[in-house]
């Protein structure tokens, strides 16, 4: 993989703010959820939250996979104009599906932070306030990252799927 391509699928992820930010939410959501729901299958041993937001994971991946590839089928009809290969196309999806993902754990870590710190703060005046234990644990969060970083796989397929379709003579034919 080309790691200048790669860093321009990076700019090209930003570029489309809205979706961006919609699907960085979403992933937030699904990351935060699914530590949240390993932690109490951990403790109480009822799998199904897991399970459904593993689903939930997967789901959204391939429905991303989906709209990205839609709304960058004229962009790779140009670069197939240009003469790239499949391999340096892949690398764009592969930017844009890891950054979302990567900022949607960064943003989850941002969260966990100040939860655990507004509760040592409140545990910590004389006792007052008993909040209990993070929901956020560190082994079942970090996991949890990994394994949708690894659910994302699905989505680059799809995505990438989808993309080998397309021919460069479509991007003559949408002018």
């Amino acid at each position: 993989m080309n790691f200048r391509i790669f860093l321009k699928s990076l700019k090209l992820a930003v570029r489309s703010r809205k979706r961006f930010v919609l699907f960085v939410a979403i992933y937030a959501i699904l990351i935060g959820f699914t530590t949240i729901f390993a932690n109490i299958v951990y403790k109480t041993g009822n799998g199904w939250g897991v399970i459904g937001s593993l689903i939930s994971t997967v789901g959204t991946a391939v429905v991303y996979g989906l709209l990205l590839s839609g709304y960058r089928k004229m962009q790779v009809a140009t670069l197939r104009c240009l003469g790239w290969d499949f391999s340096n196309i892949q690398s764009l999806f592969i930017g844009e599906l890891i950054l979302v993902t990567v900022v949607a754990f960064l943003v989850d870590l941002e969260i966990a932070i100040h939860q655990i710190g507004l509760i040592y703060y409140f545990t910590g005046l004389a006792g007052i306030v008993q909040l209990g234990e993070p929901l956020f644990q560190p082994f079942w969060f970090f996991l949890t990252f990994f394994i949708t970083l690894g659910i994302q796989c699905i989505g680059i397929y799809v995505a990438y799927y989808k993309m080998k379709k397309v021919k460069p003579m479509e991007a003559l034919r949408k002018v």
